[in-house]
C-alpha cells in the first residue's frame, strides 16, 4: 500500500471595515477545508513459502482532519472585524491527541492475559502454604452450622453473607481451579508439542486536547465531548515446549510468593497490580530460554470532535465571538517484532472495580462493620 496524502483547498478571509464603509484590510489566507492522509510501513519482497509465515514489522497510520472558523468582533468606534473560512494550515500535518496515551498499563493487562496461557492459573506453592486455611474452609458442615447459628445472631446476616462470598471467591473456587488446573496440565504435557499463544487486552482512551496545524499556527482545541478512543494491545508468542514445565505448576519466585500470602494482598492488587507483575516479570525471565519469536501490535481507532470558543466583551469592544470547529478520525497501527519475551512495565496506580470486585469490597465493608 503506497502512502497518500490529500487536501481539499480553501481560503480563510480575515477582514475589518469602518463605520462609514471603509476597508482598513482584508487578507486571504490559503488554508485547507480537510485533510487526509494514509502511511504505511511493512514487508516487501516475496512471501516466505514456510508455514506458519512469519510475523513482520508493520506501522499503518490513517487520519481525516477537518476544521472550519468563524469570528465577529464589533468595536465601540464602529469598526467590524471578521474571520471566517477554512481553519487547517495549507501544508499537510496530521493531528496528535493530548495527553499521548500511556500504553504501559494496557500492556501489562495483555501480559496477565498472555502469562495464563502460557503458564496456566496453576500455582502449588501458593495452595500448599494456604493448606491448613484451605481444609478449614472445606469443612462445610462445620461452617453452615457455625454460621447459621452462631454468626447471625453475634453478627447479624451481613457478616455471614460477606463471610460465605469471600469463602467462596477466593478461597473454594481458587482450590478447584487448582483442581482443574492439576487435570488439565496432565493432559497437555501428552498433548502439546510446539506452543503458539495470542492474548489481547482493550481498552479505552480520553482525550483532553487535539493538537492541529491551525491557519493561525499549532493549536490545542480542547475536547469537549469526551467519545473514547478505542485501543488495544495484541501478543503473540511462539515458545519451544518441553513435556514437563515446572513453572506451569508453582511460582519460582519467594517474593511473589510472599506478597500472594500477604494478607490482603488481593485488595491492594486492585489499585497497584504488584501481584500480577511480579509474575509476569518471573515468566519473562523463566521462558527467556524457550522464546522462538513473537510480535506486539498496538491498535487505535476513533473519532474526536473538538471546539474552541470565544464569546463575550473585551476592551473597546460592544461584544466578539469566535467559535473553531474540527474533527479527527483516525485509524493507527504499529506491529513490533519481539526479540525476547516480553517484560511488563512496572505498574502503576489505577483503580478498575468490576463486579465482582464490587462484591467482594461490599463483602469486605460488611464483615468490617458486623465486627462493630
Amino acid at each position: 500500500m503506497k502512502d497518500f496524502s490529500s487536501r481539499e483547498p480553501g481560503i480563510w478571509r480575515h477582514t475589518r471595515v469602518t463605520k462609514t464603509g471603509v476597508v482598513l484590510y482584508d487578507t486571504k489566507t490559503s488554508a485547507s477545508e480537510n485533510i487526509f492522509i494514509r502511511t504505511s510501513t511493512g514487508y516487501t519482497g516475496a512471501k516466505p513459502k514456510v508455514r506458519p509465515r512469519p510475523k513482520h514489522a508493520y506501522t499503518f497510520n490513517q487520519q481525516r482532519n477537518v476544521l472550519t472558523h468563524r469570528a465577529l468582533y464589533k468595536y465601540t468606534n464602529g469598526d467590524v472585524e471578521e474571520a471566517y473560512g477554512a481553519g487547517l494550515a495549507a501544508t499537510i500535518n496530521g493531528a496528535t491527541l493530548l495527553p499521548i496515551y500511556d500504553w504501559s498499563s494496557l500492556q501489562n493487562q495483555a501480559l496477565d492475559k498472555l502469562t495464563k496461557l502460557t503458564r496456566g492459573d496453576l500455582d502449588l506453592s501458593i495452595d500448599l502454604a494456604e493448606a491448613g486455611k484451605t481444609l478449614k474452609m472445606l469443612k462445610l458442615t462445620d461452617q453452615v452450622v457455625e454460621m447459621t447459628q452462631l454468626a447471625a445472631k453475634r453478627f447479624g446476616p451481613i457478616r455471614v453473607l460477606s463471610s460465605g462470598w469471600l469463602a467462596w471467591q477466593y478461597g473454594v473456587r481458587p482450590l478447584l481451579g487448582s483442581i482443574f488446573g492439576l487435570a488439565d496440565e496432565s493432559i497437555r504435557i501428552v498433548i502439546n508439542k510446539t506452543e503458539r499463544h495470542t492474548a489481547r487486552a482493550t481498552g479505552t482512551y480520553m482525550p483532553k486536547f487535539v493538537n492541529v496545524n491551525a491557519v493561525v499556527g499549532s493549536v490545542d482545541f480542547p475536547v469537549p465531548v469526551q467519545k473514547p478512543v478505542k485501543v488495544s494491545v495484541t501478543y503473540g508468542v511462539d515458545l519451544r515446549s518441553s513435556q514437563f514445565d515446572l513453572a506451569r505448576f508453582t511460582s519460582l519466585n519467594p517474593l511473589s510468593i510472599a506478597w500472594e500470602l500477604t494478607p490482603f494482598s488481593f485488595v491492594a492488587d486492585w489499585f497497584f497490580n504488584l501481584g500480577g507483575y511480579l509474575r509476569n516479570m518471573e515468566t519473562a525471565l523463566l521462558y527467556g530460554n524457550k522464546f522462538n519469536s513473537g510480535y506486539r501490535t498496538r491498535l487505535a481507532v476513533g473519532q474526536v470532535a473538538f471546539r474552541l470558543a470565544d464569546v463575550g466583551v473585551g476592551a473597546g469592544e460592544v461584544s466578539h465571538s469566535s467559535i473553531w470547529g474540527g474533527s479527527t478520525s483516525f485509524t493507527s497501527i504499529e506491529r513490533t517484532i519481539l526479540t525476547a519475551y516480553p517484560a511488563p512495565s512496572f505498574p502503576s496506580f489505577e483503580a478498575k472495580l468490576g463486579s465482582s470486585r464490587m462484591l467482594s469490597a461490599a463483602a469486605l465493608l460488611g464483615g468490617l462493620l458486623g465486627k462493630r
